[in-house]
């Protein structure tokens, strides 16, 4: 029985050591980051002569071809929709034709795309035309050029804080903890006897 017990205390120990050495090393492992946008024609916060024929946006990774999940809309200062159609994913670079527009105005990009992760990302910025339009007293939800995640679902929104490296060492650790608890409990029961 003595020998039994042995045995079961060395396979804990080794067990808890290796689990351990696993779980720092999974820890330390860089967690992914999802891709950015990285420009945009025109370009945010710019002044053009004329209103332009497309809005083109490349980001970091490739662009997961989805249908309806990437969505680019182009607004005019009063609200109104200025695109035509749907976006076009190439790759890393998603291009949306635009309405021919006759006055100058400025134009918000609020765009919505699936990054190469599977996760939403999105973001909005502005550009001008000509004069621009007159500036409203209203504030923007978002300023320009930001750039934000957003979870698909809510299962999405829980679990998007921690990396998967991150979630597997947190599980590992745990595990070696109830196996060191267990390893005392064994040792202490042992001594008793």
């Amino acid at each position: 029985m003595a020998d039994a017990k042995k045995r079961a205390l060395s396979a804990l120990t080794r067990t808890a050591a290796a689990t351990s050495l696993l779980a720092l090393t999974l820890g330390f492992a860089p967690a992914h980051a999802h891709d950015e946008l990285v420009s945009t024609n025109p370009a945010a916060n710019t002044t053009l002569d004329q209103a332009p024929k497309e809005l083109e946006l490349t980001y970091s990774g490739e662009i997961m071809d989805v249908a309806g999940a990437n969505q680019v809309r182009v607004t005019n200062a009063a609200g109104e929709t200025v695109t035509e159609g749907e976006p076009e994913v190439d790759g890393t670079v998603v291009t949306q034709d635009l309405a021919a527009q006759e006055t100058d105005d400025t134009y918000t990009v609020t765009w919505r795309v699936v990054s190469s992760d599977g996760h939403p990302i999105q973001g909005t910025f502005t550009y001008t035309v000509g004069e621009g339009a007159a500036q409203s007293s209203e504030p923007t939800s978002t300023d320009a050029g930001e750039q934000q995640d957003q979870p698909a679902e809510p299962i999405t929104a829980a679990s998007q804080g921690m990396s998967t490296g991150a979630k597997v060492a947190l599980f590992l650790v745990a595990a070696a903890a109830i196996m060191g608890a267990l390893f005392v409990v064994l040792t202490k029961t042992k001594k008793r006897k």
